[in-house]
């Protein structure tokens, strides 16, 4: 069989992915921006399009309103913009190349060795504390070599269900299992609750979604984009309750005092938002159990709150849109296939939960990493017989 360059391009991806990712995934946008270029094809696009012509036309919608959303933010400069308008295309690109048929099977056992590569380099990070990271940069503070951790952690979550499942379609049912423990054990020892309680949230999806295809992806994506337009209204009234609040890890009450700020801002620009990547412009303080701290340090630790914030109501509109035409599109073209429909629902599922409590939503190494994912669920897809 001929080997083609968009096959020596995911294949070169996938081997240098487990080393970028355990060094703090910080190089995860070039590297798939890059793959994207050299793998695409133009006639991938009929491919990429076919049946899922509502979901793009909503993602790119909301795409491009975020981008708009530039001309009136607090944030000086247009860098944000600039990032993202290269990242979505080219994102989409890597996904509609690693999915294509003839990579298929690539893909996959692709994305399975760099799954059980990276989760090994992190299992030496959680237990020897951080040697190949502290030896690689041996100047950056310990705070940052934990940061890197966190967004190592994040891949392998995102990495696990398109593994799984690529594994159960081949018939390789222990080695599934296998690849779920270990993604659950590895956040034990990292201390990684919030990765945890998405891996168990993502797990119940996926059996759900083998049972039932088409309910579980739409159930996912219904829940994801209703928060998307309730998490304002919402988060204040599941946190009025004070005991709660105060009986949670420090960690967490800074997370309740940022969400108080930010859905009070929201409601003074509710409509248009206060502009794209406005949040790194806030330089009020607020104070959680004595303690001074940045209102929003970088972003709201909340996807769906920061794009309220920056984007506003339309915003907020226009992402659960995407999310709803994505998800019906999915449950359409997995209703038949449960491996591919399991790891779309528990990928979602997941993947949501840790954006709506770590990272910031235009994070250039998240969205690579959520692409990633993708690419991994698209592969899963069946040819047409």
């Amino acid at each position: 069989m001929r080997v083609t360059t968009s096959a020596i391009v995911i294949a070169a991806f996938f081997a240098l992915l487990p080393a970028v990712s355990a060094g703090g995934a910080m190089g995860l946008p070039v590297l798939m921006c890059l793959a994207a270029v050299l793998a695409f094809r133009p006639s991938l696009l009929q491919q990429a399009v076919e049946n899922k012509l509502i979901a793009l036309l909503a993602l790119l919608a909301f795409w491009g309103w975020a981008l708009a959303a530039s001309a009136w933010s607090a944030q000086p400069g247009y860098a944000q913009a600039g990032k993202l308008a290269a990242l979505v295309p080219l994102g989409l690109m890597f996904a509609a190349a690693a999915g294509a048929q003839r990579n298929r099977d690539l893909t996959q056992a692709s994305g399975v060795a760099a799954f059980a590569v990276l989760t090994a380099l992190m299992v030496i990070e959680a237990l020897w504390d951080m040697p190949l990271n502290r030896a690689a940069n041996p100047e950056i503070p310990p705070g940052e070599v934990v940061r890197n951790i966190n967004r190592g952690a994040a891949v392998v979550l995102a990495l696990t269900w398109g593994a799984a499942a690529s594994l159960l379609a081949n018939d390789r049912g222990g080695w599934a299992r296998v690849v779920l423990a270990a993604s659950a054990l590895l956040a034990m020892p990292l201390g990684l609750w919030a990765n945890l309680v998405a891996f168990l949230i993502g797990l119940v999806a996926f059996a759900v979604a083998y049972s039932a295809p088409r309910f579980a992806v739409m159930s996912v994506s219904a829940g994801l984009a209703f928060w998307m337009i309730a998490a304002p209204f919402a988060t204040p009234l599941i946190l009025a309750n004070q005991r709660l609040v105060d009986a949670l890890p420090l960690s967490w009450a800074a997370r309740v005092g940022i969400w108080d700020y930010v859905c009070a801002r929201i409601m003074e620009q509710p409509w248009l938002g206060h502009g794209l990547d406005a949040s790194r412009a806030v330089t009020d303080q607020i104070a959680v159990r004595g303690i001074d701290m940045s209102a929003v340090p970088l972003h709201p630790h909340s996807g769906s709150l920061q794009i309220w914030y920056e984007t506003g109501a339309v915003g907020a509109a226009l992402a659960a849109a995407t999310l709803l035409a994505g998800g019906w599109a999915v449950s359409r073209a997995f209703a038949k296939n449960r491996p591919a429909a399991a790891a779309a629902a528990a990928t979602l599922a997941s993947l949501g939960i840790i954006a709506n409590v770590s990272f910031g939503i235009w994070q250039e190494w998240w969205n690579a990493t959520m692409f990633v994912a993708a690419a991994l669920v698209a592969a899963l897809a069946r040819a047409r017989a």
